[in-house]
């Protein structure tokens, strides 16, 4: 039978717990030079996680939010989606992005640029 997540989680601390106690003094010196070394550099490397995963969606938003802007008014079925869209896309930028880029892939597929330059030419 397949160990539950806590009894997994149990015994992989009680194995740490065993190898901690059973770890000689270089050992544990190296262990809190690591920790006096790395534990500074979390928030930094935290901050360049979260300001990448920024960047990220950023640039996300903005070619979908340009690739709206180039469709035509006649390329949506009703009178005011385009605009709707665009609404959505400014009010609440991570959901109309993403549902966007779903609604884009559903209806043109076949729309992707053949030249990368196109794509981003303002």
């Amino acid at each position: 039978m397949k160990p539950t997540t806590s009894e997994s989680i149990r015994d992989n601390f009680q194995w740490a717990v065993d190898r901690l106690r059973r770890a000689e003094g270089w050992q544990l010196a190296l262990l809190v030079l690591f920790l006096v070394v790395a534990l500074p550099v979390i928030p930094a490397v935290l901050l360049l996680v979260g300001v990448a995963a920024l960047v990220l969606f950023a640039r996300a938003w903005v070619r979908e939010f340009a690739y709206l802007m180039r469709l035509g008014d006649d390329a949506f079925p009703g009178h005011n989606d385009k605009l709707i869209w665009a609404i959505l896309m400014i009010v609440l930028p991570p959901v109309g992005a993403l549902l966007f880029g779903y609604y884009r892939e559903a209806h043109w597929p076949e729309a992707k640029p053949a030249d990368r330059a196109d794509a981003f030419d303002f």
